[in-house]
């Protein structure tokens, strides 16, 4: 199913359709051709060749994959509102300083304290980062799924190597001695 639609992918591309709404893959395989196609901006992009602009991408589903231009994009696109956002609400004085993550979904962020570059996930599969132009780029994360429901990452594809928990609703602001060394995500 997979190469059926990395060869309809193919197609369109050569063929100059526009693709607008959806990305045709998210699990590019190790010596393809290509990472993750994103949706962005009304044309789809190669994740693992850049991000080309875009500041947050959100897995909605294997074949979905939306990148935005600004994260207030992607707040919106993924649901969010810091009004209902649980963890802003427990921690009051501090707040601001959470970043954002809608609900039901992991979030990774590029540099430590949810800074720069965002992607989103909502899955319960490995996500090989490398992929997504994302592989050892992650300094922090934030899981806001339902309490209990765990996520993971790894040091290595396919969720091998060293993992550590994301338990939820949970946030690091840093990642201490695994900055920048996940290379799979499981959320």
């Amino acid at each position: 199913m997979r190469s059926i639609r990395r060869t309809v992918a193919a197609a369109a591309l050569a063929g100059g359709i526009a693709l607008t709404g959806l990305a045709q893959t998210a699990q590019a395989e190790s010596g393809s051709a290509h990472g993750a196609l994103a949706a962005y901006q009304g044309r789809t992009i190669d994740l693992a060749k850049g991000w080309q602009g875009a500041e947050a991408c959100a897995v909605f589903a294997a074949d979905d994959i939306r990148c935005y231009a600004t994260t207030a994009a992607a707040d919106k696109a993924t649901g969010y509102r810091a009004s209902t956002d649980p963890l802003r609400q427990n921690a009051r004085a501090g707040a601001a300083s959470i970043p954002a993550c809608a609900n039901g979904w992991v979030c990774l962020y590029q540099y430590s304290h949810g800074g720069g570059r965002r992607m989103i996930f909502n899955d319960d599969y490995w996500d090989d980062l490398d992929n997504y132009g994302f592989d050892n780029r992650t300094s922090s994360w934030r899981n806001n799924q339902k309490k209990g429901d765990r996520a993971w990452l790894a040091q290595y594809r396919g969720g091998k190597g060293t993992q550590i928990n994301l338990s939820a609703p949970g946030y690091a602001a840093t990642l201490g001695s695994f900055d920048n060394k996940a290379s799979s995500v499981q959320g």
